[in-house]
């Protein structure tokens, strides 16, 4: 059996584009042939063809794996392909919070989501997360679908074992993690520091990710600048694999203010680092994390500072004990998305029948 996996853009260090790429190495660790196909790519050590040679390359025995995000123009055609096909849904981001800084991208997540109906075609549907799967749901028409996060465990970030102890250092490091863009709110975690900093702790906030949005961009920084917290702000932009988990290790939390994700992540990460994490409730980020981790969806910046203060005060025998706890949620979610996993789902598709 050969596993296609497509998608319209397939990008090493895009969220989507390393789920394509792990998705593929599984399928080869099972023993099956797996081969890429994007409009755009540039998966660095992998061959991806170009999109417009799946259609010749479809054979009937095939199992094609469409990961879908955002409108797709080819969904159509994709749809027609006589082979079995699995939908992977990754979530729609609401267009409404986009339309400030980006509405060409919000016009596009407002066709997707009109677009959805056209998923319902496909043998097997599968969400990275529940909260992902419900918004699939309503409008698919699959009785069942399959839940399994977008993450493999043979992802860089969790291939390296974290530090068994952190050295204690003068200010604590608030992380962001993810391209920068309006609907994850970088502005929240702005103001969180500068409540922050003004309960008398003295801490710093690292941003990581692209900044694809010159006016969002630009806003951002006059915040910064406007609260009075600018020096203490590091636009870090996209970093590479081994920077980017030296900064998990350093951080003292990672906070997530962002309005829309459809599984995050970073979360997992700073977790297998033992790193712990605040969430803005309503997301699928809520799913990863431990209740006291989550905070309401109108919670206002003083709520979060008063819990930051408490997080990076914890210390000794506790602050290991904690540790541990993010550790082994970290490891049971990573569990949740072995190569058996997809040994299942691929057998199932292919047979009728699960093993």
């Amino acid at each position: 059996m050969r596993v296609l996996i497509c998608a319209p853009d397939i990008f090493s260090g895009d969220a989507v584009g390393n789920h394509c790429l792990g998705v593929a190495r599984a399928a080869r660790r099972l023993g099956f042939s797996a081969e890429l196909y994007a409009q755009n790519h540039d998966a660095a050590n992998e061959r991806v063809h170009p999109l417009s040679e799946l259609s010749s390359a479809v054979q009937p025995d095939d199992v094609l794996f469409l990961s879908y995000s955002i409108f797709d123009p080819n969904l159509d055609q994709i749809t027609k392909l006589n082979c079995k096909k699995i939908g992977y849904f990754h979530g729609v981001t609401d267009p409404e919070l986009l339309r400030a800084f980006e509405p060409r991208t919000a016009q596009l997540c407002q066709d997707a989501l009109a677009q959805l109906p056209a998923l319902g075609v496909f043998d097997l549907l599968v969400a990275n997360s529940h909260f992902s799967a419900q918004a699939l749901e309503g409008v698919a028409g699959h009785a069942t679908i399959e839940v399994v996060p977008p993450v493999f465990a043979d992802m860089p970030a969790f291939s390296r074992n974290p530090n068994s102890r952190s050295a204690p250092r003068a200010n604590a490091e608030l992380l962001m993690v993810g391209r920068v863009v309006p609907h994850k709110r970088i502005e929240d975690g702005i103001e969180i520091l500068h409540r922050l900093r003004n309960l008398g702790v003295p801490s710093t906030l690292s941003v990581i990710g692209s900044m694809p949005n010159y006016d969002y961009s630009k806003y951002l920084i006059n915040y910064a600048r406007r609260l009075g917290v600018l020096d203490h702000v590091d636009f870090k932009g996209t970093l590479d694999d081994c920077d980017l988990l030296d900064c998990f290790e350093r951080s003292a939390v990672l906070l997530v203010t962002s309005r829309h994700e459809g599984f995050c992540v970073p979360v997992l990460e700073a977790m297998h680092y033992g790193k712990p994490v605040l969430v803005r409730a309503g997301t699928a980020a809520e799913e990863l994390c431990l209740a006291e981790s989550v905070l309401p969806d109108d919670a206002p910046a003083d709520s979060w500072a008063t819990l930051l203060a408490q997080l990076v005060d914890v210390t000794g025998g506790k602050a290991g004990q904690s540790r541990e706890i993010y550790l082994n949620r970290a490891k049971d979610i990573l569990l949740k998305t072995s190569d058996e996993v997809w040994r299942n789902l691929f057998t199932q598709l292919a047979t009728g029948r699960t093993t």
